[in-house]
């Protein structure tokens, strides 16, 4: 169970950094939206990955918190977390124009 413990908090700490980092982004995108015309074409897609990874970090929060208390609900919240990452996973590659 530590392993899972520790996969879980990993997933936190690395979805939180990236949700508030890509915040302050579209922080910074709403300030200079109107002095640079080509970033209105770009907000929308910050905006896109900023709330993917906002839910993933609901998502590893809630599996984090479920397994460190053993909940009875932890093995739901982990199956979530995987399938949200893998969903997640598979959002960002479509969004971000990778190859499927």
């Amino acid at each position: 169970m530590k392993a899972l413990h520790l996969f879980n908090g990993v997933m936190l700490c690395l979805t939180a950094t990236f949700a508030v980092t890509l915040g302050a982004v579209c922080v910074m995108y709403l300030v200079h939206l109107d002095e640079l015309p080509r970033l209105r074409g770009e907000w929308h897609l910050v905006l896109q990955v900023t709330v993917l990874f906002t839910v993933l970090t609901a998502m590893s929060a809630a599996a984090f918190w479920a397994q460190w208390r053993h909940y009875a609900w932890r093995w739901p919240a982990e199956g979530a977390l995987l399938l949200a990452l893998a969903v997640g996973g598979w959002l960002l590659q479509r969004t971000l124009g990778g190859s499927p």
